[in-house]
């Protein structure tokens, strides 16, 4: 796409008129970009796969042949990636406050968006991206509904109304593709009494044991080309990663670990507000993703003391 067609999709998107700017079609060129390039985050052979905004400067240079000083960093932070961040369309991969290593990806539905013809799976995708006349991303959910989780193209499983499942749904479907190539869903809990999803032959190809009398997490994610699992507990009411809980959660994926697998522990909440609840609970060695703010992990990590 060029420049224009992306402010012309961002229009179309009710992004607000003031933020489409060249600069913010050029940060969703360069993160869409996938010719492969030296010099990026170790791990990253091209931008689609994470862009320090250092990477998306060098893109503007090298690849549109224009002019950029390195002092425009912020520029490009604030006026252009924080708000695509805030609609939800491009994540954040940060650490810390100032992690070197901060990067950014576009959310892989729009990427996907850019890559689709007229039609309608993309006049689908539009109206699920687009953005609210006030332009703040919509959501209404509607809690007397039985909620629909994509499992994968093609493949729904429908769990019971509630906020609950509503956030099991949103971790499925947004948090799992942010930090997973191509998440693959190996249980998926219910909070009513019927029968949650569970994909067996994954199970038992992971090594996890599917008769546990350890209580299962709210939902396990696989990423295969990562090798990694994603262990998520979803927290409206209770039930984050405590210490306790990351124990029995890490008995529960010792047989994954022997063959490689690393797992990543997540309390998912549905706001901060929820999240400032439980805050003092969270144990070291995990992580926590806020569904209002999609964009961004936060990670409690342990550091080791040496003492010689």
């Amino acid at each position: 796409m060029t420049v224009d067609e992306i402010k012309a999709l961002l229009q179309e998107l009710n992004f607000p008129s003031r933020r489409i700017t060249e600069q913010t079609a050029v940060c969703i060129l360069a993160l869409a970009n996938t010719t492969p390039r030296e010099e990026l985050i170790a791990g990253h052979t091209c931008l689609a796969d994470g862009a320090r905004i250092h990477d998306i400067l060098n893109f503007v240079r090298r690849d549109i042949g224009r002019p950029v000083a390195e002092n425009t960093r912020e520029s490009y932070r604030k006026a252009s990636l924080r708000p695509l961040m805030e609609a939800g369309w491009v994540i954040r991969h940060q650490l810390s406050t100032n992690d070197p290593n901060t990067y950014y990806r576009l959310h892989p539905d729009f990427a996907r968006l850019l890559m689709l013809p007229l039609g309608p799976e993309r006049d689908e995708l539009i109206a699920r991206l687009r953005l609210s006349e006030r332009g703040l991303p919509r959501r209404k959910p509607d809690l007397k509904r039985d909620v629909p989780v994509v499992l994968a193209p093609g493949q729904v499983h429908t769990l019971s109304p509630g906020r609950h499942n509503l956030l099991q749904k949103a971790v499925v479907e947004t948090l799992g593709p942010a930090l997973l190539q191509h998440p693959q869903v190996v249980y998926l809990g219910d909070t009513a009494p019927r029968i949650g999803y569970q994909n067996r032959s994954l199970m038992r190809r992971l090594n996890l044991p599917i008769g546990v009398s350890v209580a299962l997490p709210d939902v396990i994610l696989y990423g295969p080309e990562e090798q990694a699992l994603l262990v998520v507990e979803a927290v409206v009411s209770s039930g984050s990663v405590t210490p306790g809980r990351l124990a029995q959660l890490q008995a529960l994926v010792a047989g994954p670990e022997t063959l490689g697998v690393q797992a990543i522990y997540i309390s998912a909440f549905p706001s901060r507000r929820v999240f400032k609840r439980f805050v003092e609970d969270i144990a070291w060695g995990s992580s926590v993703w806020i569904e209002d703010e999609p964009y961004n992990v936060i990670h409690f990590v342990a550091l080791s003391h040496d003492n010689g």
